[in-house]
């Protein structure tokens, strides 16, 4: 079953730059994966300080392993503490 996540992603005051930089380089090696169907990255309008990440995964194996991967791992090591925040919302289409 396609798993669908919006991931809210807030960045700490003065802490921007870093994160979309970390969110970038997330984006092609993340779309890279065999079982991503999608991996689009999102600035909220209002709020420069929150991204948000749309991701389709084949089912939740898939989003496992992107979830073990380099890419992945090196992002939450150099960008962990520039976060406020993520919040997940993981979503099944029904429709």
């Amino acid at each position: 079953m396609i798993l669908t996540l919006v991931a809210t992603i807030t960045a700490r005051n003065g802490q921007t730059d870093i994160v979309e930089a970390g969110l970038r380089q997330l984006v092609d090696a993340s779309r890279a994966e065999a079982g991503c169907l999608q991996y689009d990255l999102h600035r909220h309008q209002d709020d420069a300080h929150v991204f948000v990440m749309i991701e389709q995964w084949q089912d939740s194996a898939a989003l496992a392993f992107h979830q073990a991967t380099d890419h992945y791992r090196h992002f939450k090591a150099t960008c962990g503490e520039a976060l406020q925040g993520v919040a997940l919302q993981p979503l099944n289409r029904i429709a």
